[in-house]
């Protein structure tokens, strides 16, 4: 009986195909719609999580905060408190860490700004320079791409190794054709000391990180950055026993990024700044900052998917209005039916399936038009980006994709519009008088 049913709505469908592809309209563009929003939606989101998590979504951010007043009171009288030696996080708070977690920290990413720098052959051969320090893991997270050599590592940190990496745009304009590796370069910093550096990698300049050349100063007289160990940048500078006011804190990948927070948190308050009254410990992860971006989205997706859903009911009343028609239309084979013993219940089901099965078309429809939006939009999307933005285009991690529970809820809508805008006419139809069906003309 069912399948009887939707054989037959099919074939009433199919012999007014102009009639019921406009009765399908509102439906097909209120679907369209929807799928079309989530698919961006979802598009963004993905494509914000696999980027932001590409670039620190496995790191724990940490920096040394001052304790604020708690009270309005004390606010008044409070003064922002100096850094004293003892306040800095130093080497062995942080190799505490690493041993108490050594399957959630795999080490920390560092830098330090010391001094800008040059390097001079003659009037005519130099380079200016930024002289940082850095640990392996802070070079890692920059997802610096090395031309040639290699990277620092945590052999040269905890050496305290007198080696730098220096950027492809001055090896070229320093260097020519000569290969800058293992040459030791003499910097003349600001400050009137002088470092012998050995070369070991050469990284390639890249605008998304560095920000593009000012093309006001001539070439020979742009400033690149040169990094070489933090550990022995600190020494040079006086600083060994300092520590370190904010770091990084490399998470495995296989680890829980929230607990890992959680642990790093506890890990210093509780051990190292618990009798601190001035300073503690503040912890942080980019999943958090995620979570609201995420919230955000969704919030937008939902509403501007309940504005274009309201097409549905319009399409609904469209749905309605052309079943009525068709009663009209078919009040003859009605009564005929009802004549040869057909039961009222299955004359009403016989037109809810029909306007169920026209309903589902124009979801399946709406769906599959949907979809394409967000592919066309996902290229686009592309295209603007590799070509308005292509320095950052390596570091966008472009993910679209429609959203599977939207196209269920889209289909389930579809067929709850069938039932609700078909039951009225259906259920008119089943209370026909047979005398009065049969004599209509």
């Amino acid at each position: 009986m069912l399948f009887e049913n939707i054989k037959e709505a099919l074939t009433s469908i199919a012999s007014n195909k102009m009639r019921s592809v406009l009765t399908m309209l509102g439906i097909i563009i209120g679907i369209s719609a929807v799928i079309t929003i989530t698919t961006i939606g979802n598009s963004i989101r993905s494509t914000l999580n696999s980027t932001l998590n590409s670039l620190g979504g496995n790191m724990v951010s940490a920096y040394v905060q001052a304790r604020y007043p708690e009270t309005d009171e004390e606010y008044e009288t409070w003064v922002y408190p100096d850094m004293d030696e003892d306040d800095y996080v130093t080497d062995e708070m942080i190799q505490g860490l690493l041993e108490a977690y050594p399957e959630e920290f795999k080490g920390i990413a560092t830098s330090t700004f010391y001094q800008t720098g040059q390097i001079k052959e003659n009037s005519e051969k130099y380079a200016n320079l930024s002289v940082n320090g850095a640990t392996a893991e802070y070079l890692e997270y920059m997802k610096l791409n090395f031309v040639c050599g290699r990277s620092l590592t945590k052999a040269d940190n905890d050496g305290e190794k007198n080696v730098c990496v220096i950027a492809d745009t001055m090896a070229k304009r320093y260097f020519g054709k000569t290969n800058p590796l293992g040459q030791m370069i003499s910097v003349d910093c600001a400050n009137g000391q002088s470092l012998d550096l050995v070369i070991v990698g050469v990284y390639e300049y890249s605008n998304a990180i560095f920000g593009k050349e000012d093309t006001t100063i001539p070439e020979k007289d742009r400033v690149t950055c040169l990094y070489a160990p933090y550990n022995y940048i600190q020494k040079i500078a006086g600083n060994e026993k300092q520590g370190m006011e904010y770091f990084d804190l490399i998470v495995d990948t296989t680890a829980d990024i929230q607990l890992a927070t959680q642990h790093a948190d506890e890990y210093f308050n509780e051990n190292w700044y618990a009798d601190n009254k001035d300073w503690y410990i503040y912890t942080y992860n980019m999943q958090s900052q995620l979570g609201i971006i995420d919230t955000v989205i969704n919030v937008v997706t939902v509403a501007i998917s309940a504005i274009a859903a309201i097409s549905l009911i319009v399409g609904g009343v469209g749905v309605m209005n052309i079943m009525l028609v068709s009663i009209t239309e078919r009040t003859r084979e009605i009564g005929v039916r009802m004549a040869l013993g057909a039961k009222r219940k299955t004359i009403r089901l016989q037109f809810v399936i029909e306007a169920i099965v026209l309903c589902i078309i124009g979801g399946i429809i709406g769906i599959t038009i949907g979809i394409v939006n967000g592919a066309l939009l996902g290229k686009v999307a592309d295209m603007i980006i590799q070509s308005m933005y292509s320095d950052y285009a390596q570091y966008i991690i472009m993910s679209v994709h429609p959203s599977p529970k939207a196209i269920c809820l889209s289909l389930f809508f579809s067929m709850l519009i069938g039932v609700f805008f078909g039951y009225y006419p259906a259920n008119k139809a089943s209370k026909m008088e047979v005398i009065d069906a049969l004599r209509y003309e």
